[in-house]
């Protein structure tokens, strides 16, 4: 009677609190299990319920201190997203950037956005689609103010150039349908572009910014080293960039209330010795501010150069966790809450289930990983979250996410065991908006910037299972 009672009060709750059948199943499910309910609540809590409805819903109250279940919003009546120092959305956010310390202009030098193999690639690219660069009607009466030649890279069909033309993007924070074309210069000795300005003068707005608005971000990264001469001096500010492979170069045209800014003016000067290779993409207003695409996950600061980085957990721990795993597999439940991320190709109902850990090796999990993540991202950490054991099943693709803005700020990924059949590679983008396929072999752990980057498993799973931990982080606040 008293089982049954409970039953008809758990009923009541969830439809009175309005939880989905899904999650209605999944509550009825573990209680009948005779699931932990700590761990229920957490899971709940991190998959962002109610305290309260969470409560009256596992007719529960946690016994473990609530600092380890849940990880306040607000705070003196700021989000804790607001905390976290991030950029305004009427300036670029350029992970890795210097941003130059000059007044009235905004200007930026990132280091090693291309790498060799690419330059060199897009170098060869340019070359061989070159016609003379043009000039606008104001330059024409000095036939030697430009004298570059141009390839407009944006045309091709190659799977190289889209790729980095996307990255510019993203990079950026621009959505490309603020963009211009791609396009490639090469300079030979004694060519070079006189002092100008990449906004268009009031009367060339009308014809060549009706449509698309002013040009506001210009974004150029030089393919090669220059042995003498081709560097670009802003010269109203004083400062003179030499060309480096890999180097970007990215400045505003435009003052903060969208008028155009003299401060840009800049020349391509000579080459005096070999010869000069840059690529250059703009963007525009549309007729208004720039409009940057990115969402609250990309605005908050980088805290590691690449963003990601392999290692081995240690022996003691894995072995730990695996016994846990082999002892508790039969126990595993469908993943209800992961359906919004993982799914299975063979439609099969779920592409996950879960193994539940408990709050000792939790603890033991965090307190391991912790001084290896503080070295490896330059900060102190606070612990969120350890999810579980997820299990993926054959056939199981994990969407590309970011992850808990909030809570999931570095975090890490441990392979606790694998039967399959061929690699299943976790796709990460990097701080360069470079995208990897990393391996990882069980035992293996992989440290990422959680809330920043872009990751999951696009592939379809080929195998029996794949069982990995993630375990999660915040900055600590002095």
């Amino acid at each position: 009677m008293t089982q049954d009672l409970h039953r008809q009060n758990l009923e009541s709750h969830l439809q009175k609190r309005g939880l989905n059948d899904d999650w209605k199943k999944w509550v009825r499910t573990n209680v009948k299990a005779g699931c932990d309910k700590n761990g229920m609540f957490k899971i709940m809590f991190d998959e962002g319920f109610d305290y309260d409805l969470i409560k009256d819903a596992l007719s529960f109250e946690p016994v473990i201190p609530l600092d380890q279940i849940i990880n306040p919003l607000k705070k003196d009546g700021l989000s804790q997203i607001e905390e976290i120092e991030t950029t305004s959305p009427i300036t670029a956010f350029i992970p890795n950037a210097e941003r130059v310390n000059v007044d009235g202009i905004e200007f930026y030098i990132l280091e090693d956005f291309l790498n060799a193999e690419e330059c060199e690639y897009i170098i060869s690219k340019t070359i061989g689609c070159l016609r003379p660069s043009t000039l606008t009607a104001d330059d024409e009466a000095d036939k030697y103010f430009r004298t570059s030649n141009t390839c407009d890279l944006g045309l091709l069909d190659d799977d190289m150039v889209q790729e980095i033309d996307r990255r510019i993007c993203a990079m950026i924070g621009i959505d490309p349908a603020h963009s211009e074309t791609l396009q490639g210069q090469h300079y030979e000795v004694g060519q070079e572009f006189k002092a100008h300005t990449d906004f268009f003068e009031e009367n060339e707005l009308e014809e060549f910014g009706a449509e698309n608005g002013q040009r506001s971000y210009t974004f150029m990264i030089y393919l090669n080293d220059v042995e003498k001469g081709g560097e670009t001096s802003f010269t109203n500010i004083g400062q003179i960039v030499s060309p480096k492979q890999g180097r970007a170069v990215i400045w505003n045209s435009l003052h903060p209330d969208g008028s155009v800014n003299h401060n840009s003016l800049h020349h391509a000067t000579p080459v005096e010795k070999g010869s000069k290779t840059v690529i250059t993409k703009w963007f525009r207003t549309k007729n208004g501010l720039p409009v940057f695409s990115r969402d609250e996950n990309e605005n908050v600061p980088n805290y590691t150069r690449v963003g990601f980085e392999k290692d081995i957990l240690t022996k003691p721990l894995y072995q730990k966790i695996l016994d846990f795993y082999h002892q508790n597999l039969e126990k595993q439940f469908d993943e209800t809450a992961a359906y919004d991320l993982v799914s299975n190709v063979e439609k099969k109902p779920n592409g996950s289930s879960l193994v539940q850990l408990p709050h000792s090796l939790n603890d033991e999990i965090h307190a391991c990983l912790k001084p290896n993540l503080e070295v490896w991202s330059g900060i102190q950490l606070e612990p969120t979250q350890v999810y579980g054991i997820r299990v993926y099943h054959n056939g199981a693709v994990l969407k590309p996410h970011r992850d808990r803005v909030k809570t999931h700020i570095i975090s890490a990924i441990i392979n606790v065991d694998q039967d399959v059949n061929q690699d299943w590679p976790l796709m990460i983008e990097d701080n360069y908006c470079r995208r990897h396929n990393v391996i990882l072999k069980p035992g293996e752990v992989v440290y990422y910037e959680g809330a920043r980057l872009s990751h999951g498993r696009l592939e379809p799973l080929d195998g029996k299972r794949y069982a990995n931990i993630f375990c999660h982080f915040k900055p600590l606040k002095p």
